[in-house]
């Protein structure tokens, strides 16, 4: 699936004024991927939980529409059941975009870090989480150098991803994304020890 980026920028929020990526903030709204509140603020400087992480990522992937979700009858996770956004979780999970914090544990209402969506997003742009080292140890790192190489981290070059994002850092990381080579992954076996090879190639500027 694809995103166009065709779109106009969003209305100014009421505090605006504290917004610092404006463009990314205004165009995510736009499409529908991060939105203000109801009072017309958009309070850039609130965490983003892994549950709106995960609604974020499923809308930016479906072209900036709601998508015909519904819950499982039985959640992968126990802390989903009858979350609002179990959907959203489910449908990131299925992808392989998100993980559990342990085999029944989701941790929907945790803060998502800039690593951690910084993997979702690099998976969502086609990258194999297992054979790119973003599981086991040193994930974290490896999810980093790779998120820096590919640009998700442009214009935040300054943030520790260790710690709770903001909504006005997410705008921006989500936005880098939408704007980064989307991947086909072509996997090969080595013939001499055997191990599984992953070769990538460009497949288009719309992520998603």
């Amino acid at each position: 699936m694809s995103l166009s980026l065709a779109v106009t920028a969003g209305a100014a929020f009421n505090d605006q004024d504290k917004i610092v990526n404006t463009e990314a903030v205004d165009m995510c709204s736009a499409l529908g991927i991060i939105n203000g509140y109801t009072d017309g603020s958009f309070k850039p400087e609130g965490n983003v939980t892994r549950a709106e992480a995960a609604k974020m990522i499923t809308i930016a992937l479906n072209g900036g529409k709601e998508p015909v979700l519904s819950a499982s009858a039985t959640p992968t996770y126990t802390d989903i059941a009858g979350h609002w956004a179990a959907k959203y979780i489910e449908y990131c999970n299925s992808l392989g975009i998100v993980a559990g914090k342990s085999a029944t544990q989701f941790d929907p209402n945790g803060n998502v870090t800039g690593t951690e969506l910084a993997k979702m997003l690099l998976i969502a742009l086609g990258y194999n989480a297992e054979h790119e080292k973003f599981v086991g140890a040193n994930w974290d790192t490896n999810v980093n150098v790779s998120a820096s190489q590919k640009n998700l981290y442009k214009e935040l070059e300054a943030i520790d991803p260790a710690v709770a994002l903001s909504r006005d850092n997410a705008a921006q990381m989500i936005w880098n994304a939408l704007n980064a080579d989307t991947i086909t992954v072509t996997s090969s076996i080595d013939r001499n020890d055997g191990s599984i090879v992953d070769s990538y190639s460009k497949s288009g500027k719309d992520m998603l």
